[in-house]
C-alpha cells in the first residue's frame, strides 16, 4: 500500500508539474498578446488621428474649392463688352485724332 501511495503522490506531483508549466505558458502568451493589444490601440490612436487630419484638409479643400467656384461665376457675369458710354468717348477720340490728322 505505501507503493501505490507513493505512486499516487508521484502523479498528483507530475500533473501539478505539468500544470504549472502550462500555467506560464499561458502567462507568457497572455503577456504577448497584452502587448500585442497595447500596439493595435496604438496604430488605431494615430490612424483616427490621421483620419482627423484628412478630413479637416478635406474641409479645408472644400472651402477653397467653393470660393474659386464663386470667383469663377463672378467674373463670368462681368459684362465683356464695353458700355455705350465707353464707345461714345472712343469715337469722340477718334473724330478729335482723324481732325487732328486732316490739319
Amino acid at each position: 500500500m505505501n507503493e501505490t501511495l507513493q505512486q499516487s503522490i508521484d502523479r498528483i506531483n507530475a500533473k501539478i508539474a505539468s500544470l504549472t508549466q502550462r500555467m506560464e505558458a499561458l502567462k507568457s502568451q497572455n503577456a504577448a498578446m497584452t502587448e500585442e493589444i497595447q500596439a493595435f490601440k496604438e496604430q488605431l490612436h494615430e490612424g483616427s488621428q490621421r483620419e482627423s487630419q484628412l478630413f479637416e484638409t478635406i474641409e479645408k479643400l472644400n472651402q477653397d474649392l467653393s470660393l474659386a467656384n464663386k470667383q469663377v461665376i463672378e467674373l463670368s457675369q462681368r459684362p465683356t463688352g464695353r458700355s455705350a458710354e465707353e464707345i461714345d468717348e472712343l469715337v469722340k477720340e477718334i473724330d478729335y485724332c482723324i481732325e487732328q490728322l486732316k490739319k
